[in-house]
């Protein structure tokens, strides 16, 4: 199954295209972003080897997006779709080697056709898809790990990245970076006056075990102190204010504001008090709210679907299911309602 994030402001879109590409077998949405720098973010967190991206977004365009990818030399085949048939747009989109360029409005044969041929790129990024994931799943499971687990996987990821078969020098330099950097950042969170640490460029790899050794040490001498100190009492006051506020909109920004934190602090710390993502925390706690409505009320379903939080039903009925494996009806249905 190979993961897509779409990256679209406007929501009527966004919405077509995630259903145009659920409609095709082997395809699944996994992220939607409405700006490049939540599509980034999320590019970072759910690792998918597809981007469909439009070139023109709120904040920049979808090819800094796609420049950010290749500087970082991800495994993400990208795909643009866009509102202009401009010769500049495209000369630079073949210059990021993306892999298709589409033109609004976009049907979902034109879609599914762009799709299925990128499959073979896919297919030559599996492997490298598969090992940031890894990475991902380590840092998103330090909390409950001890030092020797800690030490053990981070050494076997280590060895995987440094002997991974048809990457080039440049790739796995890049992709320890981006192990260490999400590293730091976790460690940074309970110990900020952690010094910043780097990969070597030309070092052995046991001076690139060392950097990595140094960082979990920290995490393991700092890490009791964290689980009852004050910031806990932060990130319950962003839970309850959530739980409060579910009918507005409830960003990463707005949030981290909220809390007086930077964005990328915020998001890493709430995840290690709460266990999920602030995206996935949200969406899970607007669908319990979901849950009883529909289980205690007679009101419609895009009635509910307003009442948490949500203005395309599309959208709602995504989330649903993607949170309890069915949708809103099929819910209902279930309870004999």
């Amino acid at each position: 199954m190979y993961h897509v994030l779409v990256v679209e402001d406007e929501l009527l879109i966004r919405d077509a295209v995630v259903e145009m590409v659920h409609q095709l077998e082997g395809f699944k949405v996994t992220g939607e972003a409405e700006s490049c720098e939540e599509g980034w973010r999320l590019l970072r967190e759910l690792w998918p080897t597809v981007l469909i991206t439009d070139i023109q977004l709120p904040d920049h365009d979808g090819l800094e997006l796609i420049q950010r990818i290749r500087s970082e030399k991800l495994p993400v085949v990208a795909i643009i779709i866009s509102g202009h048939d401009r010769f500049h747009y495209a000369q630079n989109a073949i210059r990021l080697n993306v892999s298709e360029y589409l033109l609004k409005p976009i049907s979902e044969q034109e879609l599914h056709s762009a799709l299925t041929r990128s499959v073979s790129r896919l297919e030559s990024i599996a492997d490298s898809n598969r090992l940031l994931r890894e990475i991902q799943c380590f840092i998103d499971e330090m909390q409950n790990n001890g030092s020797v687990e800690l030490f053990g996987q981070a050494d076997r990821l280590l060895s995987t990245i440094a002997h991974q078969r048809g990457l080039e020098q440049g790739v796995k330099l890049s992709y320890l970076r981006i192990f260490l950097g999400k590293l730091v950042e976790v460690v940074k969170v309970i110990h900020p006056e952690l010094p910043e640490a780097d990969i070597p460029e030309h070092g052995s790899d046991h001076q690139v075990k060392q950097v990595f050794h140094e960082v979990l040490h920290e995490w393991i001498r700092h890490y009791p102190q964290f689980v009852n100190n004050n910031m806990r009492l932060v990130i319950k006051r962003a839970c309850e204010y959530i739980q409060t506020h579910l009918q507005e909109e409830l960003g990463l920004k707005q949030m981290s504001d909220y809390c007086n934190l930077s964005p990328s602090y915020f998001g890493v710390l709430f995840k290690q008090y709460t266990g999920k993502s602030f995206v996935n925390y949200v969406n899970q706690t607007r669908m319990e709210q979901a849950m009883e409505l529909l289980r205690q009320s007679d009101m419609k379903i895009y009635e509910v679907a307003e009442e948490v939080g949500f203005a395309s039903l599309p959208y709602f009925n995504r989330v649903f299911k993607t949170v309890t494996s069915m949708t809103p009806n099929e819910y209902r249905k279930g309870l004999g309602l």
